[in-house]
Formats: structure tokens, sequence, C-alpha cells
């Protein structure tokens, strides 16, 4: 039984490994701040290239934002698998999004800065939001 444990480990080791641009894993002492206001109930999740997964489930105002260090362009996530409160799995390497912007939007600039720190990037309405990691 110990055996089959420790094989079963090791093959989820390797389909992480395989993945890890797609698997997000949740970030427990990460911050989140809208304009300078801390917000609460907000679930942060970050993958092996520090981009970034924002998950807020309760009311109001539920979101997804997803913003990836390869297009610097946050969005909602058009499909994502999750364990709650543990990970995230997004369909491809470069998941897929619908932009916060609408198309019409041409003038919108989401300003993202990404490092291995910090994530912050202006909302829709002019707010900046900005991620601290730990």
């Amino acid at each position: 039984m110990k055996k089959l444990f420790i094989l079963a480990f090791l093959i989820l080791m390797a389909l992480i490994l395989l993945n890890r641009q797609r698997v997000y894993v949740r970030d427990p002492l990460a911050k989140v701040y809208r304009g300078t206001q801390k917000q609460d109930g907000v679930q942060v999740y970050i993958n092996y290239s520090n981009d970034i997964l924002l998950i807020k489930e309760n009311d109001p105002g539920p979101y997804r934002i997803l913003v990836q260090s390869w297009n610097k362009s946050p969005g909602t996530p058009t499909e994502l698998k999750c364990i709650h409160w543990m990970a995230c799995l997004a369909d491809a390497d470069h998941a897929s999004i619908i932009p916060i912007a609408p198309a019409n939007k041409g003038n919108y600039d989401p300003q993202v800065v990404m490092s291995n720190r910090q994530v912050s990037f202006m909302n829709i309405d002019g707010t900046p939001t900005r991620v601290e990691l730990r």
C-alpha cells in the first residue's frame, strides 16, 4: 500500500511538472488591493511563470481575472477547472481569455506591471489593482 501511494505521488508530480504553465496554485499569503483598499475574499493563484489568477466568489461582484506575462492583458478565463481553495487548471499554457475591456474600448491601456513580488494593472474603470505576492 505504501508503494502505491509513493507511485501515485510521483505520477502526480510528473503531471504537475509537465503542465506547470497551466497549473495555478493558491497563494494564501498574497494580498489584493483595489486602489488603496485591501480586498477581502479574493483568492490569489499563481503558476510557474508568476502569472496570476484572482477569484472572488462572494457577493457583491464575484469575478475571475487572469493576468498572464506573455500578453499582459487581464481577462476572464474561458475554461478553468478548480479544486476549491487549492489549485486551478487552465485550458492551455497560454490560457484563452475574454478581455476585461470590450472591443469598442480602443483606448484602454491595462498598464500591467509584473515581477516576482507584485503584479499590478488598471481596471476598465481606471482603478488600479495591485497584488502583492509573498
